[in-house]
Parts: structure tokens; sequence; C-alpha cells
């Protein structure tokens, strides 16, 4: 059995699209964690900075080769660290 029959009957397409999907949600969380408390200590800014930048070269990638659920879900998932990474700069900086 060839790699792409094995993809065909597990429904790899919809397993990846769930995952891609996942990867988003799991985000989200933080974001009302920060909205809740306004409490970004012990985040880093660093971290979340690196993260979206791998975020847009997938989501690029994705882009590139045509494979939608890595442009789509990676691009969300990048525009989440972006609020993310706004919250932090708003709350740590300009917030008294």
């Amino acid at each position: 059995m060839t790699r792409e029959e094995i993809a065909r009957k597990i429904h790899w397409p919809f397993i990846v699209w769930t995952f891609g999907i996942l990867n988003v949600i799991a985000m989200l969380p933080q974001v009302f964690q920060i909205i809740h408390t306004r409490n970004v200590e012990g985040l880093s800014l660093e971290t979340f900075s690196i993260y979206l930048v791998l975020q847009v070269a997938f989501s690029l990638e994705g882009y590139f080769t045509r494979n939608k659920m890595f442009m789509i879900c990676m691009g969300l998932s990048a525009m989440v660290s972006v609020a993310i990474i706004i919250l932090i700069v708003y709350l740590r900086y300009f917030v008294v």
C-alpha cells in the first residue's frame, strides 16, 4: 500500500485541517486571559515574535505551494499572535 492510499484511507486531509484549526484555537485562551486579567507578566514578547515569524513563513509556504490548510491556518495563527503581541506591548509599555 502506498502512502497516498494510506492517506486516503485514514482521511488525512480532514485530520490535517482539524489540527490546523486546533493550532489557531489553542492560542485563543491566552488572548482571553490577557484581556480578562490585563496581566502580561511572565509572557515573552520575543517568543511570540518568533511564533509570528514562523507562522507567516508557513502561511507563505502554503500560498506558494497552493496548500490551503497551511495558508489559512497559519495565517489565522499569525493574526492571533499579532493580537497577543499588541496586547503585551500595550499593557507593558502604555498602561500605567
